[in-house]
């Protein structure tokens, strides 16, 4: 899937890195403007009806958005035999103090979500509110359901959030737990 993270830096870098990083750190809530116009821009470049597509940019996505929001985060981790594929804040509230980490799930094949590794994810975060599942399209389990259809402007519940509303909860999550992560600022 690396060409899929080329055509995100391309539109990434056509909007304007430093930009986007300036507008998001004074103002979260762009981040949801951004999300929207990123995705609508990097469509119109490459047929994401696939799901691993959508899956791999809404991955590479996220790593930028946070890093440029300054979002504490582990990404890539590995705990129990069990790949995560990000932590917030760290690995280590996850393991000491689960319900102050959230543990989010780019789901890249939809049948990956179902049975023993939702199971496994479970063990390690025991709090469905602060496991949370980005995927293409909605799908019933015990956790937070992130979706990306194009613009997605359908009614949302706790459990069943629009993928551009992924970073301002987020930051409202670490405001509630008081994380005092370090936090780098470009």
């Amino acid at each position: 899937m690396e060409g899929i993270g080329n055509i995100l830096y391309t539109v990434i870098s056509e909007i304007g890195i430093e930009k986007i990083q300036s507008d998001i750190t004074l103002n979260i809530e762009l981040s949801r403007r951004y999300i929207l116009m990123i995705l609508d821009r990097c469509k119109k470049l490459v047929n994401l009806g696939n799901e691993e597509y959508i899956g791999s940019l809404c991955e590479a996505l996220m790593h930028f958005m946070l890093t440029a929001c300054t979002l504490p985060s582990g990404r890539k981790l590995r705990i129990d035999n069990i790949n995560l594929d990000i932590v917030i804040p760290n690995l280590h509230t996850l393991r000491n103090c689960p319900e102050k980490a959230i543990v989010i799930q780019v789901v890249k094949d939809s049948k990956n979500i179902i049975g023993d590794r939702q199971k496994n994810i479970t063990k390690i975060q025991p709090n469905a509110n602060n496991l949370w599942i980005v995927t293409r399209e909605p799908v019933l389990g015990d956790y937070v359901n992130y979706t990306v259809e194009s613009g997605n402007n359908k009614n949302t519940t706790f459990l069943r959030r629009n993928f551009h509303d992924i970073i301002v909860d987020i930051d409202t999550f670490l405001e509630q737990t008081k994380d005092r992560s370090f936090r780098f600022f470009h």
